[in-house]
């Protein structure tokens, strides 16, 4: 199969994890971004550098937001949310900073593939990014992508958030970093 042929599969496969994610927990987790006094992020690795990107989402949009593990990051209290991306569910540092979060307060939200684990027995709101069987016989490293599928999740949230709120691109534009 040539290399385009195979991205354009692996983008279908995207397409049918994204189109079976449920649509009330998405609108659950934009609901609660929208209620917190403050919006926390955390998450290890891949998943970890995707869910910043809805940390970063959120500053855009005018909330007030932390990417854990920050030094200027303060502490975690009742009414606000902490938002994990771990594909597993299971990463063990993750799972100790969503019991502390739950712990002070705070509530907590999960995407990840699986609701079935340490931190979505937890969670208050989990989004479920469920995975595309990759096909026998295809190459390793080709499938659906539970961090492509996170990445446009979270973009999609963004969305809904900027609706719930009237932000338009002109206000996340004002916001936008410019020490760059």
């Amino acid at each position: 199969m040539d290399r385009i042929a195979e991205r354009i599969r692996m983008g279908q496969e995207d397409a049918k994890m994204l189109a079976a994610i449920d649509q009330a927990s998405l609108d659950a987790l934009a609901q609660a971004i929208v209620d917190a006094k403050r919006i926390y992020v955390a998450g290890w690795g891949r998943a970890g550098n995707c869910v910043k990107i809805l940390g970063m989402n959120c500053s855009q949009m005018g909330l007030t937001a932390h990417i854990c593990g920050d030094n200027t990051t303060p502490s975690i209290h009742e009414g606000d949310l902490l938002v994990v991306g771990s594909g597993s569910g299971n990463t063990r540092t993750i799972a100790l900073l969503a019991q502390q979060a739950k712990d002070h307060g705070a509530k907590l939200a999960l995407i990840s593939r699986t609701a079935d684990s340490t931190i979505g027995k937890i969670a208050d709101i989990t989004v479920v990014i469920p995975g595309v069987e990759k096909p026998e016989g295809a190459p390793a490293g080709t499938g659906g992508s539970f961090y492509h599928v996170l990445v446009q999740t979270v973009d999609m949230i963004r969305g809904y958030v900027c609706e719930m709120i009237g932000v338009t691109s002109a206000d996340m534009h004002y916001n936008h970093n410019n020490l760059e």
